[in-house]
């Protein structure tokens, strides 16, 4: 075999570990966060917006304490269904949890 052949061969090996390489660290790079840390996300299926000043409370009713107010135009969003029970709207809160706002006071954004 001439010494042509074998850095051909020695090339093509070469190239060819280069490339298992570079697709290996495809596979393992990861994405940076898109929110700041200590951020909560969550992912909301109903729009709501406050038709007057309102309050939202940690439970479903006026014997709960208020978490949050909201002005009028406000919006809020909640989990799927987007039905007020019992006269309440559960609502997500910056915090990642449920609040509760008053159905008379809000209505469904889209």
């Amino acid at each position: 075999m001439s010494s042509n052949s074998k850095a051909v061969r020695r090339g093509l090996g070469l190239a060819s570990l280069a490339v298992a390489l570079a697709f290996s660290a495809v596979g393992t790079a990861q994405a940076a966060p898109s929110e700041p840390s200590g951020s909560v996300v969550v992912a909301a299926d109903c729009t709501y917006v406050a038709i007057r000043d309102t309050v939202v409370r940690s439970g479903p009713g006026v014997q709960h304490p208020i978490v949050r107010r909201k002005t009028k135009g406000q919006h809020m969003t909640g989990p799927a269904l987007c039905l007020a029970s019992n006269g309440w709207f559960r609502v997500y809160l910056s915090t990642g949890t449920l609040g509760y706002a008053p159905a008379a006071d809000v209505r469904v954004a889209g």
